[in-house]
């Protein structure tokens, strides 16, 4: 394969950045190319197929964007477009990286070991949230139940309705406490994601430090 016609494929598949970065790492690599006198079936032991060097490059373009503290503000901003900016950024990365990983053999088991642990935090959130919903609903059926056998046994009625009550006001502590849990596992699965992405991004070659 001519290296025009390498180039010219990996560049489609550098849809997601914009010409500018695209003709930036295309020139890059031709340059690399041409200095180490890489061509033909050198060219592609060296940097992979086009696909694979152009999911690398948009790997390691989203892991340097990631790593801006401009774009860190999604997290720690307290506004709900804010959050759902950031998780829709760290989604986005997440797809970025299996995409990338789907293309060479010798990353799938790394691509599987990152969506059970992607459905695992799924799971883990799933269970939370529903756990906390069951006992604020619990909390209040048993107010509603206490206040409905008040007039005809109060003493059961000021138990039952206390007991809710109490249950209702440990809510204050508990939606805390799960949306941390939730945000530590999630947090934990992206240092993973994240770790995997720069190992494939780089991939023990120094020519992926571009731009």
């Amino acid at each position: 394969m001519e290296n025009s016609i390498y180039f010219t494929q990996v560049k489609v598949y550098l849809s997601q950045l914009t010409v500018d970065e695209q003709e930036d790492v295309i020139r890059f690599y031709q340059e690399y190319a041409e200095d180490a006198q890489l061509s033909g079936e050198r060219l592609i032991s060296e940097l992979g197929t086009p696909k694979q060097l152009a999911r690398r490059i948009l790997v390691d373009y989203s892991l340097r964007l990631e790593e801006d503290d401009i774009h860190h503000t999604y997290e720690h901003e307290s506004t709900r477009q804010d959050r759902q900016n950031w998780i829709k950024q760290e989604f986005n990365l997440i797809s970025i990286v299996l995409e990338g990983l789907l293309t060479s053999v010798v990353w799938v088991p790394a691509m599987l070991l990152i969506l059970i642990c992607l459905f695992a935090t799924i799971g883990i959130a799933a269970i939370v949230i529903v756990a906390l919903i069951y006992y604020l609903l619990t909390g209040l059926f048993q107010i509603v139940g206490g206040l409905a056998i008040l007039p005809s046994n109060w003493a059961t009625g000021l138990y039952q309705g206390g007991i809710g009550l109490i249950i209702v006001g440990l809510q204050f502590v508990a939606w805390p406490v799960g949306v941390t849990i939730i945000r530590t596992v999630f947090r934990a699965l992206m240092r993973f994601v994240k770790y995997v992405g720069r190992r494939f991004s780089h991939k023990g070659k120094e020519v992926t430090h571009h731009a």
